[in-house]
């Protein structure tokens, strides 16, 4: 199902989560469909399980980066993680790109940058854990086509849902 969506933002304001600071709560953020008939809250999505909030486009990189946050999506979804991609191309450019790459989450259409603001981030991509509840646990930005971003988020994710953790990335084999 084709899921476009536009940003409807309350105001507020959420740091960069660092290791000598507490987890913040993510701010009051609802999201709704062009049509308005339906909503998304992020703090009701939080109530659920974590939410992994990633702000994106479909520029090469973070092209070459989505099999790998759709392997983390499939790995973990049963176990209740969700995850809400936020591009930043105009409706038509992300839905025409969401179809082609057959994303298996949620997504919407930012062109405008105005989630960008509310997180207060700067790099793009930029990939922001929100447990249940709604803390900010973690902010991995910028993109490593390796996969590394995905993997350090597994392992948040798993810690969170008190599971194995999921590898995204196969180790190479050594001749």
């Amino acid at each position: 199902m084709r899921r476009v969506l536009t940003a409807v933002l309350a105001l507020a304001v959420v740091g960069v989560v660092r290791a000598d600071e507490p987890a913040k709560q993510a701010p009051k953020v609802v999201l709704q469909s062009p049509d308005g008939k339906k909503s998304y809250d992020l703090s009701k999505l939080t109530e659920e399980g974590p939410v992994l909030v990633r702000l994106t486009c479909a520029c090469s990189g973070c092209d070459k980066e989505l099999p790998q946050f759709q392997k983390l999506q499939a790995a973990y979804d049963a176990k209740g993680l969700k995850t809400l991609a936020v591009f930043r191309e105009k409706p038509e450019a992300t839905s025409d790109y969401a179809v082609k790459k057959d994303i298996k989450f949620l997504w919407l259409s930012d062109p405008k940058g105005d989630l960008w603001k509310t997180f207060d981030s700067k790099a793009m991509p930029t990939n922001i854990l929100i447990d249940k509840g709604g803390r900010v646990v973690k902010i991995v930005p910028g993109c490593t086509v390796d996969g590394k971003n995905a993997q350090t988020l597994s392992a948040e994710i798993a810690k969170l849902l008190k599971t194995d953790e999921v590898k995204i990335v196969e180790e190479p084999k050594k001749k």
